[in-house]
Formats: structure tokens, C-alpha cells, sequence
């Protein structure tokens, strides 16, 4: 029996074609300036965790603040190799500011929220609220 070697070969579609233009980059294509770090947001029976990798980056370089229900991360990625008069040969690494920003539910507390970094891993927990029972009261037929 012979194997044939089988290549994937997707069907072109201009809906194809007009997705990838829309799901391209930019920022960290062309803006080597900007550092676009990775998240992710595990969803747990009492609250949320939100995780963000930050190689190289210490937690003084981070901000964290909360504004009418956004949860806004903010920082720097620093360079400490810019200076210098060595030219690289190559880099796939980013540097320089960063921002993201999350819409916060309604059932959280933001007074619980605890932020811890290690490892160059970035974990929020964001408590949930109890949930409220309804009051029911039985009411008896006469």
C-alpha cells in the first residue's frame, strides 16, 4: 500500500481573504515601540482570574486601576540594552508602553479585588458577589 502525503490546501474565499486583513496586528507589526502583552480570563464558581505574561518586566513597572467598572492595566516594557552601542543581530522581542483595558461585570467586589505577580506572571482575582436568594413566602389558601 502507498501513502500519499496529504497538504492542507484551504478553500480561497474572498470572505477568507477580508477576515485575515481584519484579524492582522498592526500595533505589534509596525509599532515597535509598543509592547502587547497576552491575557486570559479563567471564569470560576467565585470569581474571575485574569492572568497577563510580563517577561522581564518588574510589578513597579505595572499599573493596575479600576474607573467606572474598567479594569485598566497599564506599564512599560523597558529596553536596558537600547543604549548601548552593540547592534543586535536580531530581535523578536517587543518593548515600551502597554495599556488594556477590561469592561468589569456587575456581580464582582471591587474592594476584594487581590493582585499578585511572580514569575513574570501577572494573576488578578476578582471575588464575585454572593448571589442574592430570592425572599419567598408562602401564602396559604383559605
Amino acid at each position: 500500500m502507498t501513502l500519499i502525503k496529504w497538504a492542507h490546501r484551504p478553500t480561497l474565499s474572498l470572505f477568507n481573504e477580508i477576515d485575515k486583513m481584519f484579524n492582522i496586528d498592526y500595533v505589534s507589526d509596525f509599532d515597535y515601540d509598543y509592547y502587547k502583552p497576552k491575557f486570559e480570563v479563567l471564569d470560576i464558581d467565585d470569581a474571575y482570574i485574569l492572568r497577563g505574561d510580563f517577561p522581564g518586566i518588574s510589578k513597579k513597572d505595572v499599573n493596575i486601576e479600576i474607573s467606572d467598572s474598567v479594569l485598566t492595566i497599564s506599564g512599560e516594557r523597558k529596553n536596558d540594552y537600547q543604549d548601548r552601542k552593540d547592534s543586535y543581530n536580531s530581535s523578536g522581542s517587543s518593548y515600551g508602553k502597554f495599556t488594556k483595558s477590561f469592561n468589569l461585570p456587575d456581580d464582582i467586589e471591587e474592594n476584594k479585588i487581590n493582585a499578585k505577580m511572580k514569575n513574570g506572571v501577572l494573576s488578578l482575582e476578582i471575588p464575585r458577589m454572593a448571589p442574592v436568594k430570592p425572599d419567598v413566602k408562602k401564602i396559604s389558601i383559605k
